[in-house]
This record gives structure tokens, sequence and C-alpha cells, in this order.
């Protein structure tokens, strides 16, 4: 049995032999474990010694945050046990990743007398309005709920809480117009759901594991637990294609929740837009009259890595991780503001959910804006990430 940090117990997960490494799994698995024990040896019995701060500090009645800070200068993979051998490490572009700011996170009542300060997350995303939409995990404790117009209130109480039957544990949730698809860990259901009320419309069964999901306008992505991506069929998450996701060459593994992002381009971003080809008038630029060609599209996977502090940035067209995103400095921060005991109780990075106002760039060289959170984690973090 696997135990979290609050000792409760959990079956191991199982994995498709054929696309797990035992060996680079327990790598990552020794590295977090070396990353918690630093964290709390740094900040003794929960203090801040090196006097900022904590980002954390905004008030729960307010949107306003800390002053950002770059952490990428103060966060050396090379720190962590084992860090220079997960897959990409030291040799795909390291993401710069800085606080903006931070804010609480509390958990609705659970139908048993067991309630918890912090959910146990397993998928965030946020709903065009501003609305935040999360799923949590546990036998027993797994609920799925709204936290209206988050955007404009952090505090906002939680709504449309729906509860899991005690025997689903559940993981990812997304959000693909008039419905939310719900997974199940290893019950072979998924759920879908009213988008508008988040009640069950009905339940199917689902072929594999379900750890991540997300959603582009055409296709939903999952995830499994292993190093491949699965893409389906938004109607009945029938499984239309799979995609192995590589890091400079070496297979991946434990991608767990998702964040889809689609990102505009111009077709030719490089080409000066006033400019007339050579040979040509500039009155006769664009085809004899035809009109400007649209914009493209190109997309983007974000994974949160199980077991580590890390953050993939995945080609969807041929499973490239193209960047790293560190997030060991959001660990420390929240180290800081906790007693020992309040340490022991959370859990892993995961969570991660595009902000959908006008900080968060969607150009292709842009920086995106994340909330990012963990399970059983008080906090959730407003970062920027960059190149």
């Amino acid at each position: 049995m696997d135990r979290f940090p609050s000792g409760d117990a959990k079956p191991a997960r199982l994995f498709h032999s054929s696309r797990f490494t035992t060996a680079r799994a327990a790598i990552l698995s020794v590295a977090t474990a070396a990353l918690l024990t630093g964290c709390a040896a740094e900040t003794g019995s929960g203090g801040n010694p090196s006097g900022e701060t904590p980002t954390s500090g905004a008030s729960a009645d307010s949107n306003s945050g800390t002053a950002p800070r770059s952490t990428s200068a103060s966060v050396n993979p090379s720190e962590l046990v084992g860090a220079d051998k997960v897959p990409g490490l030291g040799d795909v572009p390291t993401l710069k990743l800085t606080i903006e700011q931070s804010y609480p996170v509390l958990a609705p009542p659970l139908p048993t007398e067991k309630n918890v300060a912090a959910p146990f997350v397993q998928g965030l995303e946020f709903e065009p309005d501003g609305s935040l939409l999360m799923g949590t995990g546990l036998y027993g404790e797994s609920q799925i709920y709204r936290l209206p117009q988050w955007l404009d209130n952090s505090a906002a109480e939680p709504t449309n809480v729906e509860d899991l039957q005690p025997e689903l544990f559940g993981e990812g949730i997304t959000r693909h117009r008039d419905t939310v698809w719900q997974l199940t860990w290893k019950e072979g259901r998924a759920i879908e759901r009213d988008a508008a009320t988040l009640k069950q419309r009905r339940e199917i069964p689902f072929d594999t594991e379900g750890w991540g999901a997300c959603s582009f306008d055409d296709t939903i992505v999952t995830s499994d637990g292993s190093g491949t991506l699965t893409f389906r069929s938004p109607d009945d998450l029938s499984a239309q294609r799979q995609l192995p996701v590589t890091a400079a060459g070496t297979e991946t593994t434990w991608l767990n929740e998702l964040e889809c992002v689609t990102v505009d381009t111009d077709v030719n971003p490089d080409a000066a837009p006033d400019a007339a080809p050579a040979g040509t008038d500039d009155s006769n630029s664009q085809s004899n009259g035809d009109e400007p060609t649209a914009p493209q599209s190109h997309r983007e996977i974000w994974a949160n890595v199980w077991q580590s502090p890390f953050i993939y940035r995945i080609n969807p067209e041929d499973g490239k991780v193209t960047g790293i995103v560190d997030a060991t400095e959001l660990f420390r921060d929240l180290y800081a503001q906790l007693s020992p005991t309040e340490q022991n109780s959370i859990d892993v990075l995961n969570g991660i959910a595009l902000m959908p106002d006008s900080s968060s760039s969607t150009s292709p060289n842009g920086t995106r804006q994340f909330l990012l959170t963990g399970k059983k984690w008080p906090t959730a973090y407003r970062v920027t990430v960059s190149e």
C-alpha cells in the first residue's frame, strides 16, 4: 500500500508495464521525497527564515497578492536527488516561473462526518465566465463543484456540489461545450455531467485508468499515469489516437493533470505584414483582392508529472516536450506558512488551469498565466510562465 503524507492508505496504482519504467518512476519518487524533506528543513517549524513575506499573505476576501518573484534563478533542478535522471531535464528548455499571487483553497462539506481543510485536487479548470471547476479524489470524499466567478471573488463559496458514489475515486475533469466529463481512477467508469448544473447525465465505460483530462474544440485528451496521452471523442470518450510523449528522445511517465491551450498564430509570423512580395505592386499584394489569410492556431498540452515538482509543455502533434517548468518554489513558499503538522498533511503538486483573463497571452511566444495547486494544499498560486 502507498501512503500519503497524511497517513491515509491507498492501493498502489496499476500501470501498463510496456509503458512504465520502474527505475525512472522510483527516481521521481526519491526526488520528490528529498524535495519535501528539504523544504521542511529550510523552513524549520513553519517559519520563513528569509524574512520575506509569504506570497499566501493575500486576504481571503481579496484577489490582491504580493509582488512577483522570479523563481528560476533560485531553483536548480540538479539539487534534487536523482533529478538529473528525470526525462528532459538539462536537454529541454527550462521555462521561467514567477509567483504572482496566492489564494486560499477551501473544501465544501463532505457527505460523511470526515471533513477536510483542503481538497484532494484531481482536476482544475476555468470556465469562460471566470468560474473555477474543481474535481477531487479519495474514496468516500470525491466531489466535483464550481467556485462561481472566481476571478472576481477568490473567496467564493462552492456551488453545484456533487458527491461521487463512495466506491468511486474521482480523477480528472474537463468541460467541453455544454458537457463536463469526470474520470475515475481504476473503476473503469467516466461520468458525463451537465455543464450548467454539474448533475450527472450518464455513466459510461472507460477503457483505462483515469488520471488527467483537458479539452480542445474537437477532442478530449486524457492521461492514464503512463507516458502516453489518448485523444478521444467529445461525445463518448472513445479513443481516436494515442500519443507517446518523449523528452529529448526519452520516453516519459506519470503524466497526470492536464491543461489544453490553443495558441493563435499568423500563417507566417516572421513575414512583415505591410511588405509586398518582390516583383509585385502594393495594390496587388493580396492575390488580386482576395481576403487576407485567416489566423491559424497551434496547440499545447501542459501536464503535471506525478510525484515531482515538474510540469511538461507538450506538442500534441509529435508528443515532444518543448519546455519544463520547475515548481519547486511553490513547495518552499507553502512550507514557509505551515506548521510541521500541517506540512505532513500536504501531498504532491496537482492542478493546472490557464487563467482566462487578459493576463495570459495566447501568442506563440507569449507568457502563460496558470493557477497551480496540489493535493491537500490550502493554497493555490497564480504564476507566470515564460521562455
